[in-house]
């Protein structure tokens, strides 16, 4: 179900408008809640009960990024992340500028993080690919979502799968696992990062969809 709705233009980019007034439902029953509009660039969310719509506007599918840029892949400005990741949210597909953190078995930054307006960014943890706790829960994903961030992607496990397919964010792992991670704040904040075998800074860009993630120098469009 696809519902029509004239909402005025936003411009520019990295804006987050956290409550609209709801729009009429197509069978006359008050079952949306809220819009909530998050964008970098374009980018826009309505989420309720019964219905969620989402359209990435500025997003291009990582697939055609690839096939546009060869040059870019080239020479090393485009990267593919190795596919070992698994998706998780109910956003499948999600882009913007990356955030980086540092840290093993220990998710105090996280949260330190996520607890700052994300303005459409995307959390990239190096959690040195342990799978023995998870680093993300259904919290910390709800926090990130009200909070305005693209996605996170986490080299090591989350955990509170279901929770978090429910959520309209974007979150990749390397798998999922019960236990919980320590709780000493240790780690590293905007350092470089090597998730699986690319190394990825703080202000560059990363691309998801189902097909694969995608790490680039700058901005891209087809």
């Amino acid at each position: 179900m696809l519902l029509a709705l004239n909402l005025e233009a936003v411009s520019g980019s990295n804006c987050l408008i956290s409550s609209l007034p709801p729009p009429p439902s197509p069978n006359g029953r008050k079952n949306i809640k809220k819009l909530r509009w998050v964008c970098d660039g374009f980018v826009f969310r309505i989420a309720g009960p019964s219905l969620l719509f989402r359209e990435m506007a500025s997003s291009s599918a990582t697939a055609e990024l690839c096939d546009a840029n060869p040059t870019l892949l080239s020479e090393g400005e485009l990267r593919v992340l190795a596919p070992i990741f698994q998706t998780y949210g109910r956003c499948r597909a999600f882009s913007g500028p990356v955030v980086t953190l540092k840290v093993f078995e220990d998710n105090v930054l996280v949260r330190e993080i996520l607890e700052n307006p994300g303005d459409g960014k995307v959390l990239v943890v190096d959690g040195g690919g342990s799978r023995r706790c998870a680093l993300v829960g259904g919290n910390l994903a709800l926090l990130a979502q009200n909070m305005g961030w693209a996605g996170i992607l986490v080299s090591g496990c989350i955990r509170d799968v279901d929770e978090i397919s429910g959520l309209d964010i974007g979150v990749t792992a390397l798998g999922s696992n019960p236990l919980k991670s320590n709780k000493k704040g240790l780690g590293e904040k905007h350092v470089p990062v090597d998730i699986g075998g690319t190394m990825i800074h703080e202000g560059e860009w990363l691309y998801a969809d189902r097909d694969g993630i995608l790490i680039s120098k700058s901005e891209l469009s087809v």
